[in-house]
Formats: C-alpha cells, sequence, structure tokens
C-alpha cells in the first residue's frame, strides 16, 4: 500500500511517520554512516520536514518497508541549502520542479541484480502518477552516477546538473529528470515483467 502524508494529514499518519524515520536512520545513519544525521531516538529528521514536505510511504505488513521526501523546488531544499556546489549553472526552480530526497528501502525489499523490486517500483510510479495528477513533470535528484542509465532506461529524461563529487564518503551528481506517461507506461511495463519472472 502507498501512503502521502503532507502537512494536512500528518497528524492521522504519526504513527507511519514515526517508522519512516525510523527507516531512514537506519539507512541513512547505520548503514550509510552519515554520522551527522544520527539522534538519540533513532529518528532521522531534518529542517526540510516541514509543511512543505510530501511523505511517500510503501507500507506491506502494516510496517513502512520504503520510503521518499518531495520538497517543492520553490523553497528551501537540500540543493538550494546544502548540497548548492552540485549545480553549476542556474538553480532549477519551478513549480513544476520538485526534489526527491531520503529514498531508502528495507534490504529486505530491495532489488537483487538489475529488476527494480517491486517497493523501488511503487516509489518511482507513486512520484510520476502524483507528479502528473499535480502538474509536476520534473525531479531534481542528488544521487550516485550509476543511477543515472538506470533512470534514462525508465524513460526518465535526465539532465546533469554538474560534474560529479564525493559527498559524505561516496560520489554524488545532482540532476534532473523529467518525465510524463511514457515513463509511468515503462515502468509498469517493469513490473508486469519482474511479476512474470518471480512467478516462473
Amino acid at each position: 500500500m502507498l501512503l502521502i502524508v503532507t502537512a494536512q494529514n500528518a497528524a492521522k499518519h504519526q504513527t507511519e511517520l514515526d517508522q519512516a524515520f525510523r527507516l531512514r536512520h537506519k539507512v541513512f545513519v547505520e548503514e550509510k554512516g552519515w554520522t551527522d544525521l544520527r539522534r538519540e531516538d533513532r529518528r532521522e529528521i531534518d529542517r526540510f520536514d516541514d509543511e512543505h514536505a510530501v511523505h511517500m510511504l510503501v507500507i506491506a505488513e502494516n510496517r513502512v518497508v520504503g520510503y521518499q521526501r518531495m520538497l517543492p523546488s520553490t523553497q528551501p531544499h537540500l540543493l538550494s541549502e546544502v548540497l548548492s556546489d552540485l549545480c553549476e549553472g542556474p538553480r532549477p526552480v519551478g513549480e513544476n520542479i520538485w526534489e526527491w530526497t531520503r529514498y531508502c528501502v528495507e534490504p529486505q525489499h530491495r532489488e537483487r541484480g538489475r529488476m527494480l523490486s517491486p517497493v523501488a517500483n511503487a516509489l518511482l510510479s507513486s512520484i510520476v502518477e502524483w507528479g502528473l495528477a499535480t502538474n509536476i513533470d520534473t525531479i531534481i535528484i542528488e544521487m550516485n552516477p550509476l543511477w543515472l542509465l538506470r533512470l534514462v532506461q525508465l524513460h526518465f529524461r535526465v539532465m546533469p546538473l554538474g560534474l560529479p563529487k564525493v559527498i559524505g564518503g561516496e560520489e554524488s551528481i545532482a540532476v534532473t529528470a523529467s518525465f510524463d506517461e511514457r515513463t509511468l507506461q515503462r515502468l509498469r511495463e517493469t513490473r508486469s515483467t519482474g511479476n512474470r519472472k518471480s512467478a516462473s
């Protein structure tokens, strides 16, 4: 199940948000070693988890197994406030442009090999479906350059904003990735292919 949490419905979903923040801590602090984000309560929360953030959660068996956060480019976000060195030209800003951050999936629900896992597909599909429904067609991503080819294969139109830099011990590049109905169709095709392989 996919759950979208905003400032308007956050009060109803505090349990799910708490699980999501704990998943973020597990992945980014405990796995990736981003010690600056460590908190005693093991809930990874930052200043961008404000009234503008849109939280997308994948829930399986009453537990959050996947998460991502969307931030409007017209408000302070990671590229504008923290990772501005990754952008060498004019920073992309617009009502149709949002930043995709804090993507994380429970280890047992991650892909094995080149195919997207069902949880990863659900998260990516939710961005495109939500975007198409709300006049958003471009996302900003700070990511490992190895993701570039995968996004292109999923029919995102990817444009680097600068050269890769090492941040937190990991190479990162900032890009914009635009999408349309063809992207959603490609994600659905990938999902169907993965389901057939699982059944065989």
